[in-house]
């Protein structure tokens, strides 16, 4: 599976989304505790944001992913539609934008302290990209690789887990020497560099999936 540049860079996608997410778990706490004042109860209110980001994100997804992928289908020889696996991944274009929009929101609002309920809505932005991405990139996944489907997953979920490893280490060091504005700021370039990646694989990848050096001999 790790052979195919496709399961490779989706990976690598979604384990940088999962380890900002777990970056954020970690750090929650003691940003609004010492930006905002919050007592160690009432900071917990600040994964709130996050919450109804994943609401959100779920309804939209529910709403749109089989009516995004029927609308794309094709009539095979026999007529019937076929579903191609790349039409799973049209919300992962939204998913790789809202991740930054929110990081950059709650970066600098956090960082100049504007009302607490204002970064708050920011991570509610970085919920929706979350589900935006995981979703699609595992529906991706299993469609395109049918009986292979757990080898994929396997190698996306080893290196989600190393991300959500090693991440949330590096966040109180980074904000500490970047502060909340300029450090959330990085993790959003590196999240936007992203995007022309998810573009090539929507429009090139069932030609990257269905070349002769990636396929698997059954």
């Amino acid at each position: 599976m790790m052979k195919s540049p496709i399961v490779l860079i989706l990976s690598l996608q979604l384990g940088m989304t999962y380890g900002y997410l777990y970056l954020l778990f970690t750090t929650f706490t003691f940003v609004f505790e010492e930006q905002y004042q919050f007592r160690a109860g009432a900071a917990g209110l600040a994964y709130l944001g996050l919450g109804v980001g994943f609401l959100t994100s779920l309804f939209f997804l529910s709403m749109t992913s089989d009516y995004i992928a029927k609308k794309q289908a094709q009539a095979d020889e026999d007529g019937k539609l076929k579903i191609k696996p790349e039409s799973r991944l049209a919300p992962l274009i939204f998913g790789v934008l809202f991740v930054p929009v929110g990081l950059f929101w709650y970066g600098w609002t956090a960082q100049y302290k504007i009302h607490w309920i204002v970064p708050i809505i920011g991570t509610t932005f970085i919920g929706i990209g979350v589900n935006l991405v995981w979703i699609p990139v595992q529906s991706y996944l299993i469609d395109a690789f049918t009986i292979y489907a757990a080898s994929a997953i396997g190698a996306n979920t080893v290196i989600r887990s190393v991300f959500g490893v090693v991440l949330p280490l590096a966040g109180q060091p980074l904000y500490d020497k970047l502060g909340l504005g300029w450090g959330n700021s990085l993790l959003g370039f590196v999240a936007l560099a992203t995007v022309p990646l998810t573009w090539l694989l929507m429009k090139h990848g069932e030609r990257i999936r269905s070349h002769p050096r990636f396929q698997l001999d059954l």
